[in-house]
């Protein structure tokens, strides 16, 4: 039973782990779909146009991109914790004692799988508004045709376009257009946070190890160049203590 406790209280830290490392990508979609939201809803006429769609793919890129630097930063840091980690692993296998590092913390090691699911939590909001659009496609079709009145429809849909605008508005500005998509495709949007995270966490990773094997060479031929140059000693200058110079 204690190895049970031990175990799922284990899970839990790493859940609230890699849920923190997932808000700052999930607050830039947050913004990019309330700048999407800002610059496209203008009017009483919702309809799609060629400037919509540029906006679209200039708010995806910039939460995109923002989410790359951010998974690139957290997989160059969970590397040197690992390397950490393992540090403090042989040093407790070699002398069987309990070796302390207050800086490391297992949960925040690398592992390939962890970019992923960091993605994971941040596109849970992206599946969330896609699924209960695609689930209410036809309460929201009569709201945008205005044959629904606001109410708690309303507060949801403007809600909805805060917390994951750039992957709903061009479906919703495609179906007032008449071209009746489902909703559930946006869905498919959550994929671009899974991947950008996952990819560039292990890019970030594989560029500071890359970085410490660059530095661990540049150390070891600095040193090899120390060892080979003479050695010169110092006799203080004491009479008697300098070797003799030979006569040619």
């Amino acid at each position: 039973m204690a190895t049970f406790k031990k175990k799922w209280k284990n899970f839990w830290r790493y859940v609230w782990s890699l849920f923190k490392a997932s808000i700052p990508a999930t607050f830039m979609y947050f913004c990019a779909g309330t700048i999407l939201m800002m610059l496209t809803m203008k009017g009483k006429t919702i309809t799609w146009t060629s400037k919509k769609l540029t906006w679209t793919i200039i708010c995806i890129l910039g939460g995109g991109l923002y989410n790359a630097l951010v998974s690139w930063a957290h997989g160059g840091t969970h590397y040197e914790m690992l390397v950490s980690g393992n540090v403090k692993r042989t040093r407790m296998a070699d002398d069987g004692s309990g070796f302390r590092m207050s800086s490391h913390k297992e949960v925040k090691e690398y592992r390939v799988w962890k970019g992923f699911a960091i993605g994971g939590f941040t596109a849970f909001w992206t599946l969330l508004v896609g699924i209960v659009f695609g689930c209410n496609q036809s309460q929201v079709q009569l709201y945008i045709d205005g044959d629904a009145s606001g109410g708690f429809l309303g507060v949801f849909i403007a809600l909805s376009f805060f917390i994951s605008g750039w992957s709903i508005l061009p479906f919703y500005y495609l179906n007032g257009a008449g071209h009746s998509v489902s909703f559930f495709l946006s869905c498919l949007f959550a994929l671009i946070p899974i991947v950008v995270t996952g990819v560039f966490y292990i890019l970030g990773a594989y560029s500071r190890r890359n970085k410490a094997i660059r530095q661990q060479i540049l150390a070891d031929k600095a040193e090899a160049e120390r060892q080979k140059d003479p050695k010169k000693i110092n006799y203080g200058g004491l009479p008697g203590t300098k070797p003799k110079k030979r006569r040619k």
